[in-house]
């Protein structure tokens, strides 16, 4: 039932959360609430971004590292830069709790090149991890994302502030 009650699109942004309606009950801010982990048999589907395949949480640093080493070198030689191209990206996501979160994201490569706001301006980012999990995390609770991705390149909202490797 708690499953059901759950709107992973409005979770973080429709109000506190109430848990327990009786004596005692608990009042979260939901700004200040990172992740929540489902695990579950019943189904739950992914809500993802527009040509965005699967998001799936890695068990930690060690499986993105190793990812990363195998795939980096492979990327850099063979950027995707057609419509229709897998893309492909290892994200770390680190939180305003201090911990991290990783993970493996597929798709495919579409006209428009702003990874950043496909992927970062959705009111919930979810991923899925073996055996039946699912997380929802806070876009608003992301302190810093690092993103390796497979595309040639990526356009980026009018606004921020850029700086490059070189500078920091």
């Amino acid at each position: 039932m708690l499953l059901t009650r759950l709107n992973p699109q409005r979770v973080f942004t429709s109000g506190p959360i109430v848990i327990g309606v009786l004596n005692p009950f608990s009042v979260l801010n939901p700004d200040e609430v990172c992740w929540i982990e489902i695990e579950t048999d019943l189904p739950v589907t992914c809500i993802l971004p527009e040509h965005v395949q699967s998001v799936r949480k890695l068990a930690g640093r060690e499986e993105y590292e190793a990812i990363l080493s195998q795939q980096w070198p492979l990327w850099m030689k063979f950027k995707k830069s057609k419509v229709g191209d897998l893309l492909e990206a290892l994200v770390e996501i680190s939180l305003r709790s201090g911990e991290s979160i990783f993970l493996h994201v597929t798709g495919t490569v579409t006209n428009t090149n702003l990874l950043v706001d496909a992927f970062f301006h959705q009111p919930v980012i979810m991923a899925s991890y073996a055996p039946n999990g699912t997380v929802y995390i806070n876009p608003k609770c992301i302190v810093r994302s690092r993103v390796y991705h497979s595309r040639q390149e990526v356009d980026f909202p009018d606004g921020l502030w850029f700086a490059e490797t070189d500078d920091i």
